[in-house]
């Protein structure tokens, strides 16, 4: 059983100032006293205000970056100050826009016990997408295809950032160069924990597209997605 003490919760944002209060909203009410880490990207001025709008809550630190470096550069640097804390076990990532509904934490907790790292999946029996443009889901489908016949890593999602990771794999990340700064990060992470002989499971969520705001995975990072699968492949 997982404590909440225990547990972190890591969320890359920027420009996602309407979906954060929200969003932590949602979480305290499924895990009470567990600690959020916020790696904010945005300018000085939308930084502003998410702190102010994130005060309230407690267990809540925000690291402000200021610039656009990425969403797997966020992530990893969350870990990092995540790690200075010796009484975290568990290592949860999950998107800002609300995506990803707290609600389904329990189905994570319920196979950490027995892997390293937790995927929540898009593309598994029981899982459901909401509100997606056809044309969406049909690239994310071709993207995630393409990675498992690139990288040979046996799960059906590698580019959602819903995530659940004990902190033996959270330690090993942090000391590997990792060369991807954006959402293909996630496929180069689940690559790495799976060459280095860490389990990875797979659940299946219900995946809602954003309300507020706009995604920042657009074509160009699409795009540089397929150059970084070879990286990822051949700096193996």
């Amino acid at each position: 059983m997982i404590k909440d003490a225990e547990l972190v919760i890591i969320i890359p944002t920027y420009n996602e100032g309407k979906n954060i209060p929200i969003l932590l909203k949602r979480i305290y009410q499924v895990v009470h006293n567990a600690s959020v880490i916020l790696v904010d990207d945005s300018d000085l001025q939308k930084n502003a205000l998410m702190k102010r709008d994130v005060r309230s809550f407690k267990n809540v630190q925000l690291v402000s970056r200021f610039r656009k470096l990425g969403r797997g550069s966020a992530v990893v640097t969350g870990f990092k100050e995540a790690l200075k804390n010796k009484r975290l076990k568990y290592f949860f990532e999950m998107d800002a826009d609300l995506a990803h509904d707290p609600v389904e934490f329990p189905k994570f907790f319920s196979k950490i016990n027995s892997t390293d790292l937790v995927i929540g999946s898009r593309y598994l029996d029981g899982s459901r997408i909401q509100k997606w443009p056809l044309s969406r889901l049909v690239l994310s489908k071709l993207i995630n295809k393409s990675l498992k016949m690139w990288l040979g890593v046996d799960v059906s999602d590698y580019t959602n950032g819903f995530r659940l990771y004990t902190r033996q794999a959270v330690e090993f990340l942090s000391e590997q160069n990792l060369k991807e700064s954006g959402f293909i990060a996630l496929s180069e992470i689940a690559y790495k924990l799976k060459k280095a002989g860490f389990r990875i499971t797979e659940v299946p969520i219900t995946f809602t597209d954003r309300i507020y705001g706009k995604s920042s995975a657009g074509l160009f990072e699409h795009l540089h997605a397929f150059w970084g699968v070879l990286r990822i492949k051949f700096s193996s």
